[in-house]
């Protein structure tokens, strides 16, 4: 959903799910939007397992990375909204999708792409002592809790377990590819006798129903050989902790229950109004509407084409996947819509766990290592095709001879400006122009701390602080809450508390009731964090803009000389960091789908930390000095708190705490927009030539969003206020330097 372009939003699509078919939606959205259309993706997974895989990753043969597609990098790809959610209440007559813990998200169009889940689920025990294949993430984190119990096991010839409850494919994928894992683990030979009991059991009278015969006497031949037991036309009864029984009374003893049964659709679309079609799924027209509401389309798992039922696998939700695309635009333009109709076979390869495959197609197969290059090869080609993306980078629109080669280069390589420093200016250039402003003034001999200090009577004192950003990430509400512990910062900077605040609002131009419901949730979010604090928002000011901004205008009262200064260093004292570094290069990466959703995600986790306890602790651990780390990065306000008093300091590189993949995307180049500008504080660096291939070096420069406080505390205390700060949930505080000597000539910084 984009915040920042000057075609208004009109109409909001929304993609709840990230299966296969949702895929092919947000890539067309990338390759050819729709202008004025906003699309919101809401899904509780954004790093969605291509099931295909996941024999393969089972087996050892793929990593999580080559697993998964990360919806992020492909939503942004889209300018789409992204948020990791469960969406299952769903106000259909209102068009309102209710969410946990955040504002309503309002809609005009909704495609559904949710999977299904295995049926057995409804049997007694399952969810305490069974585990099933979907959702994949949850079966995939009992299974790696489970593979070393079994390694433990087997390596001591003790006995150990393993039931698989269904007879499809996924069943016989399974079972193969986990004795291979624990085999090899155990550095046993693939078809050797070993105390691993691998058994399949399912109601069917065949395994491989709904594939010919060849395969199916393929599979069976395949695990007869690897003495993987078959129990056929046993339908479980219950689940129970240690074994499985069934209905004809078999009581099969289990250390490890897995079950991957026929499909069934989750409760809750039925439970929102939504039409269901005999077989249990969401009733839906050959054009991939709902029957019961042609504003709401479903496509792969969950769905049922009325006249083409086909298998629950995901080679259909695939192909469905670029006629879903094609009508939710033709709907949301006007469009006569296209039916579709998905063929009637398909190719099906089976993973045998070893590095081969059954391939089948209608009653033809074959078995071994081609079958497996050519699902690996489909596989491959399939995550690749949505998590390589082409370039975001902007162009810019700039007449050849304006300006000098050099400086024309600078501009291109920042085109698409990175708003994860909050869109700052410049130091140097802010600098010069308030010096040149204040030049000969009184003012201009006070050292400038984080907020302004004036005087009230009987002692006492108004701090203000200003602060804006623009958004940088698509979400108002969460921008909102980010921006506003940002610009709350200062004042927790100076060891005060927060009275009161007045905001500033830019809102792009949209359609009436989008606009509205965007000011909504930024405003939302705003209070939200504003009464966290226990500060009271008092007024404000809003007007259009291109781009979602928010600013705050922030009141404090306090003593004249109780706030901490910048200035006040002290020599032996330790330098403390409260929140870890990398915000500015991991939304400069986000911009250009560059980024990865569990960087991001734990990103944002830091920036919603309010500094309020932070403060609380650096003072009553003695701080002489405190600033916070935004715009100007690490080094740069550290040395506003060196200058002007001549003071030196030591700081250690390898202490820096850094966020999930900054120091990744750094030594790839990936830099924000202010980067280069906070960089011309390195000349201050005493040894800096001996660090420049440290991509912790160019971390010093990184501007930071809602970053930490930067407090100078005296070597006694300092190892019991970075333990407070632990145990207060920030995670990120480190000691990083000392301050070694006051009042000498420069003021300057030794690297360690």
């Amino acid at each position: 959903m984009q915040t920042n372009s000057l075609t208004p939003q009109v109409k909001h699509l929304v993609l709840i799910g990230g299966g296969h078919s949702h895929l092919f939606v947000l890539k067309q959205l990338g390759m050819n939007p729709v202008p004025g259309l906003a699309v919101t993706l809401i899904s509780r997974d954004i790093e969605t397992p291509y099931s295909g895989s996941l024999p393969a990753t089972i087996s050892g043969f793929h990593s999580h990375d080559e697993m998964n597609i990360d919806l992020r990098p492909l939503a942004l790809f889209a300018k789409a909204r992204v948020i990791r959610a469960a969406a299952d209440d769903i106000d259909l007559e209102a068009k309102i999708i209710h969410l946990a813990g955040r504002p309503p998200i309002h809609f005009d169009i909704l495609s559904l792409n949710v999977g299904s889940r295995p049926d057995a689920s409804k049997i007694a025990g399952a969810d305490e002592f069974a585990c099933p294949v979907k959702p994949i993430d949850q079966f995939l984190a009992r299974w790696e809790s489970v593979l070393p119990q079994a390694v433990q096991h087997v390596s001591n010839q003790e006995n150990y377990s393993i039931i698989i409850v269904g007879g499809g494919p996924a069943s016989v994928e399974l079972a193969l590819a986990m004795q291979y894992r624990i085999h090899t683990e155990c550095k046993l030979a693939l078809e050797s006798k070993s105390s691993l009991n691998i058994s399949i059991i399912s109601s069917s009278k065949e395994i491989l129903a709904h594939h010919g015969a060849q395969a199916r006497q393929a599979a069976l031949d395949t695990l007869q050989r690897r003495s993987i037991r078959v129990e056929l036309g046993h339908r479980v009864k219950r689940f129970l902790s240690g074994s499985v029984l069934t209905e004809s009374d078999g009581d099969y003893v289990s250390d490890a229950t897995f079950y991957a049964t026929g499909a069934s659709l989750p409760d809750w679309p039925a439970r929102c109004g939504i039409g269901i079609s005999d077989d249990g799924f969401i009733d839906t027209l050959p054009t991939l509407q709902t029957a019961s509401h042609d504003f709401v389309f479903a496509a792969g798992d969950a769905a049922t084409i009325r006249g083409a039922s086909r298998p629950k696998s995901g080679v259909y939700a695939v192909r469905a996947g670029k006629p879903l695309a094609d009508n939710l635009i033709r709907f949301a333009t006007g469009k006569a819509l296209k039916p579709f109709k998905p063929q009637k076979h398909a190719l099906a390869l089976i993973s045998l766990g070893d590095k081969t495959a059954i391939a089948s197609h209608n009653s033809f197969s074959f078995k071994g290592r081609l079958a497996w290059a050519m699902k690996q090869r489909i596989d491959k080609n399939f995550v690749a095709r949505f998590s390589k993306l082409p370039s975001m980078e902007a162009e810019l629109d700039l007449e050849k001879g304006l300006i000098d080669a050099e400086a024309e280069a600078a501009l291109r390589r920042h085109a698409m400006r990175c708003a994860g420093c909050g869109a700052k200016v410049g130091g140097g250039m802010l600098g010069e122009v308030l010096d040149d402003l204040h030049e000969g003034a009184e003012s201009a001999r006070k050292p400038i701390e984080d907020a302004s200090i004036i005087p009230l009577e009987n002692g006492r004192s108004l701090l203000q602080s200003i602060d804006q950003i623009s958004a940088f990430i698509d979400d108002p509400w969460l921008f909102a809450r980010i921006a506003t512990n940002h610009c709350l910062s200062d004042i927790y900077a100076m060891g005060e508390t927060p009275h009161s605040a007045l905001a500033v609002v830019g809102l792009p131009l949209a359609g009436e009731r989008i606009m509205k419901h965007n000011l909504a949730d930024l405003m939302r979010g705003c209070k939200l964090e504003l009464d966290a604090n226990d500060c009271e928002l008092l007024g404000g000011h809003t007007a259009e803009n291109p781009q979602l901004q928010l600013g705050l205008t922030i009141n404090a009262f306090a003593d004249s000389s109780s706030s901490l200064a910048k200035h006040n260093l002290r020599a032996g004292d330790v330098l403390i960091i409260t929140k870890s570094l990398g915000t500015g290069t991991l939304f400069a990466a986000d911009m250009r789908s560059m980024s990865r959703h569990r960087w991001i995600e734990s990103a944002i986790d830091q920036m919603l930390l309010s500094n309020r306890v932070a403060s609380q602790i650096i003072r009553q651990h003695g701080a002489g000095a405190c600033t916070d780390v935004t715009g100007f990065g690490l080094a740069g306000h550290l040395f506003e708190m060196l200058d002007p008093l001549g003071v030196e300091a030591e700081l250690s590189l390898a202490a820096l705490p850094t966020l999930d993949g900054s120091l990744e995307l750094l030594s790839a180049g990936i830099q924000s927009s202010l980067h280069l500008s906070n960089r011309r504080v390195a000349k201050g660096i005493f040894n800096r030539d001996a660090f420049l291939s440290d991509p912790r070096f160019e971390l010093l420069f990184d501007p930071q969003t809602s970053g930490g406080l930067l407090a100078a505390v005296p070597e006694a205390n300092a190892q019991a206020c970075l333990a407070d700060l632990v145990r207060t949930g920030h995670s990120g505080a480190a000691i990083i330097g000392r301050v070694t000597n006051s009042g000498a000539a420069d003021s300057s910084v030794v690297l360690k």
